[in-house]
């Protein structure tokens, strides 16, 4: 269990875009593909079903963010610096947890944003030694995919509506955690939200981006993805409406 963990000997190696990575790509993509195809049928799913299916989704993330945070500090090996849920993908987790399992419905339509700006740079871009013998894949595949599908599958499920005025609500609300993160990245040597540094390794790959202000590039990857998300709101709007 502790190797599971700890990873001290890296078995199955993990390469950036190889084939384990390209295959869990893939998984989102045909995954997203199926929810949108079947919204309707999700749509007029049972609500006890459809609460069944959200809910055990969110026992599932709230399990791995909780076992993640918790083997690590039983092994030794959870560091303030990098284990901390302050990452945007973990509170991203969390508040998806929250709203499913509250019916927040005003917390859902921010991460119906939330559950794509931060997850989709993570699954493009992971970094990950090893793959199926090692938990972190496992944290990172359910903190990450299985969250976006989940999302997705609650907006459809539980028609809830996007407005135009939600774009600048998530534009606030990311730049309040990005501004509240800055000080204690910079006070305790962090870089929580990527608000400090773009991740050295993803610069080795793209040494363009080392001329750029981390939070500008946040900003600009954020916005285009809040964007398109709205597109696909709107088309859905209309559908509700008829």
């Amino acid at each position: 269990m502790r190797e599971f963990i700890v990873n001290e000997y890296p078995g199955t190696e993990f390469k950036m875009f190889g084939p384990h990575h390209l295959a869990c790509i893939l998984l989102v993509i045909i995954g997203l593909f199926l929810i949108y195809i079947f919204r309707n049928k999700i749509s007029n799913l049972s609500m006890k079903t459809k609460r069944r299916i959200l809910v055990i989704g969110a026992l599932i993330l709230l399990f791995n963010m909780l076992f993640y945070t918790f083997t690590n500090i039983y092994y030794g090996i959870f560091d303030y610096k990098i284990h901390l849920p302050f990452h945007l993908c973990f509170i991203s987790n969390y508040m998806f947890i929250y709203g499913i399992l509250f019916k927040d419905e005003r917390i859902l339509k921010y991460t119906f944003f939330l559950a794509f700006i931060g997850p989709i740079p993570a699954i493009l871009w992971p970094e990950l030694p090893s793959c199926f013998d090692y938990y972190k894949f496992w944290e990172y595949f359910m903190s990450h995919h299985l969250f976006i599908l989940l999302s997705f599958f609650s907006y459809y499920a539980l028609n809830y509506k996007i407005e135009l005025k939600q774009i600048f609500k998530i534009f606030i609300f990311t730049n309040a955690l990005i501004i509240i993160m800055m000080p204690f990245n910079h006070l305790f040597n962090m870089n929580y939200i990527y608000s400090s540094e773009i991740p050295p390794y993803i610069v080795a790959t793209y040494p363009f981006l080392k001329y750029f202000n981390p939070v500008l590039i946040l900003e600009a990857l954020g916005l285009v993805i809040t964007i398109l998300l709205y597109q696909l709101a709107r088309l859905r709007n209309k559908e509700l409406a008829k």
